[in-house]
């Protein structure tokens, strides 16, 4: 659960009254803002589903003068992680992240981009991560394994979509895709393969991320594979 949460907040980011958008920005970051999603989780045909809860919860000073500002993400139940994201005139970037059994927030060794600002169509960008959803079926000495990272590209493919999601039909949506492969030892037969990842993100105006959608196909006897969804279910702009 843990592990899940971190890697699909880190795409991220209380129920509430759902606003209207009121300003032109495809990521606000005012604090007191609030998402909920919906989240399911269909591996190797068994669909789990989940609920959500992002807001900015401050800003904090940081040295070197940019802003930065700190995104909760919690799932009812489990433990909460805080995002440190500064925002600079390249676009948004993740700097630290901290959980609650943490005192301190941890820096990253390198800044991960989450968004280019500004968003056109083309804009392209790369960051690392991790597997949402692949993970060994078994505890034959793969658990002890550390997954390898993948290097994924992002494109902003269009800029005018339009998306329905149970929070509502948004317009002037930018969807950005990521693609990469995950290098992965399937078995003594097949060696290693590539396995390819596709991550489909929908930011739109004043209202930021509104769905997201994560490919990670595969099926074999050591390796569970899926797809993970989330969808925005209601909003609050301060």
């Amino acid at each position: 659960m843990m592990t899940r949460l971190t890697l699909i907040a880190a795409a991220l980011m209380v129920a509430g009254c759902s606003s209207e958008p009121q300003s032109d920005s495809y990521f606000p970051l005012d604090v007191g803002a609030r998402w909920e999603y919906d989240v399911a989780s269909d591996v190797n045909g068994v669909l789990t589903r989940e609920t959500y809860q992002a807001r900015v919860d401050r800003t904090v000073d940081y040295a070197s003068g940019d802003q930065v500002y700190v995104r909760r993400i919690e799932v009812p139940g489990n433990i909460g992680i805080e995002y440190w994201l500064r925002k600079d005139k390249v676009g948004i970037a993740r700097i630290a992240k901290r959980t609650d059994v943490e005192e301190i927030a941890q820096l990253d060794r390198n800044a991960r981009t989450v968004i280019k600002l500004p968003v056109t169509l083309g804009a392209s960008w790369m960051v690392p991560s991790e597997p949402f959803v692949i993970a060994p079926k078994t505890d034959l000495g793969q658990r002890e394994l550390k997954m390898p990272k993948v290097l994924m590209t992002y494109t902003i493919e269009a800029v005018d979509e339009s998306v329905t999601v149970p929070a509502g039909t948004f317009k002037n949506c930018a969807r950005a895709v990521g693609v990469g492969n995950l290098p992965l030892y399937l078995d003594a037969v097949t060696g290693f393969t590539d396995i390819p990842i596709t991550n489909r993100e929908w930011y739109c105006k004043g209202v930021g991320l509104v769905k997201l959608e994560r490919e990670e196909p595969l099926g074999s006897m050591l390796w569970s594979g899926g797809k993970v969804t989330m969808e925005l279910t209601d909003f609050k702009l301060p």
